[in-house]
């Protein structure tokens, strides 16, 4: 038994795209569009499905454009309300939909896009993790093994390559709480204090934005400062403002969506839309 253990472990040392398995850096070659000199993602996160005000119509239609389109996305987590009798809030009171059946709903709603090869990351959102806290299981974790797609568990590195140019990309399902749109853009654009990739993505505070930013730094190499621009966004959300915790803490109305990136292959540039 030992033997096969070693040899298990040699085999596959190294291998972290083991289906199911949060993946340490996911690697991923995206192809241009017809005709265009770029590929592009959609950041897609907190549909929060089950909840009453899941505006589930307009998540579908971005989701169904993305798949005709030939989009690839990248879902940052809280795609299910996952309200639990020990959750904060009345949420498991709220839900129209009990976790199992948010389960079934999810994969049902994103299996063609798993079989386009389209969906290249997904993570857990702090709704999923209060399963995981409760039982043990990561349901985010069983939604990409069902789907065949890699999982990164609540933040991960991702190396996209659009015709050998290379954007190294870092994405977080995030936390904490803000009001208005200039304190929740600071929390991606902190994080790149101390992570340093091209492009930011950062989930949980139900807003779509984007910034360009410009660092410098020193190129040991060239024996030179260097510039260079780190692109960062806000993953959207398809939650209502109507009687909402959002309207009972007196936070502004969002636009709901998500943001999309064109990654450019001729060089290295980012234009976010949404």
């Amino acid at each position: 038994m030992k033997k096969q253990n070693k040899e298990f472990v040699e085999i596959n040392k190294g291998k972290d795209k083991i289906r199911g398995r949060p993946i340490k850096l996911n690697k991923v070659k995206l192809k241009t569009k017809k005709d265009k000199d770029y590929a592009e993602v959609l950041f897609f996160s907190d549909l929060h499905w089950g909840h009453p005000q899941c505006n589930i119509e307009k998540a579908k239609a971005m989701l169904d454009y993305a798949l005709e389109k030939k989009i690839y996305v990248f879902f940052l987590g809280d795609m299910m309300e996952c309200g639990l009798t020990g959750s904060i809030g009345d949420s498991v009171y709220q839900q129209n939909l009990n976790p199992q059946e948010q389960l079934e709903a999810i994969i049902d709603l994103l299996q063609p896009l798993a079989d386009a090869g389209l969906i290249i990351g997904y993570l857990m959102g702090n709704h999923e993790q209060r399963i995981t806290n409760s039982t043990s299981i990561d349901i985010s974790k069983v939604v990409a093994r069902q789907l065949g797609v890699p999982y990164l568990g609540y933040a991960g590195w991702s190396i996209l390559s659009v015709n050998g140019i290379r954007y190294s990309l870092y994405t977080t399902h995030g936390s904490g709480g803000s009001k208005f749109l200039y304190t929740k853009l600071s929390k991606v654009i902190n994080l790149g204090n101390w992570i340093s990739a091209d492009i930011l993505a950062f989930a949980h505070v139900h807003s779509i934005a984007s910034e360009v930013l410009i660092r410098q730094s020193y190129n040991r190499t060239t024996n030179k400062i260097e510039e260079g621009k780190q692109y960062v966004c806000l993953t959207g959300s398809y939650i209502n403002w109507n009687d909402t915790y959002a309207e009972a803490k007196g936070f502004p109305p969002t636009k709901l969506g998500s943001p999309k990136a064109k990654l450019f292959a001729d060089r290295k540039k980012v234009h976010f839309s949404f």
